[in-house]
């Protein structure tokens, strides 16, 4: 304040002087705004609540401008009633700006009417008294539309109280116009510490960038050039290949833990299980057939083994005879093997213990071994033919994702052989383009003459590229019996067979009978091209004329069907469901297992969605009901393989865990060993994991373990531990773990060894 007004005791007091105080006291305080505060158009003080569904109320507060500071001494309840949209779909923000103005607010005083005080009246008038700097509030409205609606907006020089959104029915939601706000010294020395904090610490991390920069500098001329490393690499890549160099004599080793080969599962100390990283071992486990409750429900309808939602046979396709017949035993007879392929298997597992792995990204380099190691079933082994591929192996997809992991197949049927038909006769058949996705049950031939001798095979098979088809690639075959036979339509009826959408399929006969199949010529079913093999391998296409024939197909009753089977149990509990079966689901269908565990009212469905929250089996239920919900339409539905193979599989794991490897030749002599385990699920409040050496019968501790938490996933961890044991040429990692909860359990996904 640079101004003071001054008085003397027998000074008589004048009007401007007292007036002069205020406006002094005032002018101070607007400079002192202006050149220390200096916000040009912010608030403070002001909070905005919902007082009802069109009335928002504005607490006391202060409106600040670049030298100037209005006052709204008492709440303000603004009605927002004329602003809300009228449609229901539409939405409206608007914006509470600061106002401020300057208002003379007068009172009744007495004055004096004359200056003698003898003769003088006093009355009563009204005059100026104060002068008031007041904060009030507009609004600024944006325009209605449906969501999201877009804000108005606002002019630099305004400052925004709060954003009130509106719908048809009121108020939906309030925000402070924070950045409006006067920001206190407090505040804004948090920041600033805050700030020097860290450019501290960048000007520390700057200068030691510097001098490592120049030590890098100083050694650039020792280091090779890269297009000498990467000759040198292909060299050595190469030279291993031609001269067959075996692997294990080399100065390190890793394993992703996928497969068992080099882990010693013979050795004394052995409790763990390689399952897509090295696991704990079981405490208890039941292996049971997948059985239905009930057998004989009118929901569901068994075909031999094959599981479907009870369906009722439909002519899909039908190509009627003109008169005319091809004798399908005129040629020579041949010999062919019919390689018929196996149902696709799945495997869901399902339980707390099972836990993301990132080790997928490694089945690429043991596809042809994992593939049978996944889905080997005791009592069935399947022959691999082929891999294709880094991220799906012979057609196989592999997804895991927290305690819920499904193993599937691309395709309906396996490139496994399963069965080999050897059969000798003619062969004559029809090809046919799958248009849409059929369950095909059955195929009418049309016969013009039966001989009285001589079975007649049928098989249905799968066409090349070229449309070809493809002898060795068979879903289905029947035969019937001379005595079967009948002339007009005869019923080749088997098992129900998935076709899918766009590929080509075939039917041919084998049979040495004098039998005889109704034709129509001109070849009006263009779809598709009758054909006769003559040497079991290569068939010849006829163009003039096409086979009669009809192919029948699953109309299903309902589009959603539940099944029950027979409860999985345990005895003291489980923590993991395995289901193992044939089957299939195509596109457009689904088939959804669900659970109810003991003592629970809900059933839960097994699916990737609903891993999150798959906690049914914490508790150690003995006892699971289980059923399968069969989604699809009229003409597809899931099915389900219900032979010796479908299996329900229950587990429970131990409380610790000791997996130790081959012995592992370095090829040179050390005393420095290194191991490196990744490990997942790891919590230190629960588990313990101790990585250890083992040399001849001597197990060697850790002389230093660092410990590195991963930064994306919190539940992972990088242990490197390292050794100082006598010189050696050959050692065993081993690690062991323990965890206090066998419902929340680690595993290893990858370990490595180092011969430093």
């Amino acid at each position: 304040m640079s101004q003071r007004i001054l008085f003397s005791d027998a000074e008589v007091l004048e009007n401007e002087d007292v007036d002069a105080i205020g406006e002094i006291a005032q002018a101070a305080t607007d400079s002192l705004v202006a050149d220390a505060i200096g916000y040009p158009a912010h608030w403070s003080g002001f909070t905005a609540t919902q007082q009802s569904a069109q009335i928002v109320r504005l607490t006391p507060g202060r409106y600040y401008t670049a030298d100037m500071v209005y006052a709204a001494d008492a709440a303000t309840d603004i009605n927002l009633q004329v602003y809300i949209p009228l449609a229901a779909s539409d939405q409206r923000w608007i914006a509470i700006i600061m106002r401020g103005s300057v208002e003379t607010e007068t009172a009744l005083r007495i004055f004096e009417t004359s200056t003698d005080v003898e003769t003088s009246e006093p009355i009563r008038q009204t005059a100026p008294k104060r002068e008031v700097r007041k904060a009030s509030f507009t609004i600024q409205q944006g325009a209605a539309s449906p969501a999201p609606a877009l804000r108005p907006t606002v002019a630099a020089t305004d400052a925004v109280v709060a954003w009130v959104l509106l719908t048809s029915q009121g108020i939906t939601s309030i925000e402070p116009g924070e950045g409006a706000r006067v920001k206190s010294l407090y505040e804004i020395e948090k920041r600033v510490t805050a700030a020097e904090d860290d450019l501290g610490g960048i000007t520390r991390r700057t200068t030691t960038i510097e001098t490592q920069i120049v030590n890098i500098t100083q050694r650039l001329t020792d280091i090779p050039h890269p297009t000498i490393i990467r000759q040198l690499k292909r060299d050595v890549a190469a030279t291993r290949r031609l001269i067959a160099l075996p692997d294990d004599a080399r100065a390190y080793w890793y394993d992703p833990g996928l497969l068992q080969d080099e882990w010693d599962k013979t050795h004394a100390s052995w409790l763990a299980r390689v399952r897509e990283g090295i696991r704990f071992p079981w405490a208890g486990e039941r292996d049971a057939q997948l059985a239905l409750l009930d057998a004989g429900s009118p929901a569901i309808r068994m075909s031999g083994t094959l599981l479907m939602p009870a369906w009722t046979e439909t002519a899909r396709l039908t190509v009627e005879s003109d008169g005319s017949n091809i004798n399908i035993s005129q040629t020579t007879h041949t010999v062919v093997n019919a390689v018929r392929k196996e149902i696709a298997r799945q495997v869901i597992e399902y339980g707390p213990t099972v836990t993301v792995c990132e080790n997928q990204a490694e089945w690429a380099n043991t596809a042809y071994l994992s593939v049978g190691e996944l889905f080997t079933h005791n009592g069935e082994t399947f022959e691999v033919v082929s891999i294709a591929g880094n991220t799906e192996w012979a057609g196989h997809i592999l997804r895991a994702v927290r305690q819920v992991i499904t193993r599937t197949v691309t395709d309906v049927y396996w490139d496994y052989v399963t069965e080999v038909i050897g059969v000798n006769g003619s062969i004559h058949g029809q090809t046919w383009l799958c248009s849409q996705p059929m369950i095909l049950t059955s195929i009418d031939l049309d016969f013009d003459k039966v001989g009285a001798t001589g079975d007649v095979h049928l098989f249905v098979c799968e066409c090349d590229e070229t449309g070809q088809p493809r002898f060795d690639l068979v879903v289905v075959a029947t035969v019937k019996a001379p005595a079967d036979l009948a002339l007009g339509w005869v019923n080749f009826a088997f098992r129900p067979t998935l076709l899918e959408s766009g590929k080509r399929y075939a039917w041919f006969t084998v049979t040495t009978g004098n039998h005889a199949l109704g034709t129509v010529s001109g070849n009006s079913f263009t779809q598709g091209s009758r054909f006769v093999c003559t040497d079991g391998a290569w068939s010849q296409v006829i163009t003039d004329s096409d086979f009669a024939m009809r192919l029948n197909v699953a109309s299903f009753a309902a589009t959603r069907t539940v099944v029950e089977m027979d409860a999985l149990t345990l005895d003291s509990g489980m923590t993991e469901v395995r289901l193992v079966h044939g089957g299939w689901a195509p596109g457009g269908t689904s088939l959804v297992w669900e659970i109810q565990p003991s003592g629970s009212d809900d059933w839960q469905a097994l699916t990737l969605n609903n891993a999150d929250g798959a906690d049914s089996l914490v508790g150690l239920p003995a006892l699971v009901r289980l059923r399968a919900v069969f989604v699809g339409t009229t003409d597809l539905a899931p099915a389900i393989v219900m032979d010796a193979t479908a299996r329900g599989y229950t587990f429970r794991p131990r409380g610790d865990m000791v997996a130790i490897t081959k012995d592992r030749a370095f090829g040179l002599s050390t005393t420095t060993i290194q191991v490196e385990a990744v490990l997942d699920n790891f919590d230190p409040a629960k588990h313990t994991a101790a990585p250890k050496i083992v040399i001849g019968a001597t197990v060697y501790t850790p002389t230093a373990t660092v410990v590195t938490p991963d930064l994306i996933n919190s539940k992972k961890r990088t242990l490197l531990a390292s050794f100082t044991v006598p010189a050696t040429t050959s050692a065993r990692a081993r690690i062991d773990m323990t965890s206090t909860e066998v419902t929340d359990e680690p595993f290893v996904q990858n370990i490595a060894m180092y011969a430093m």
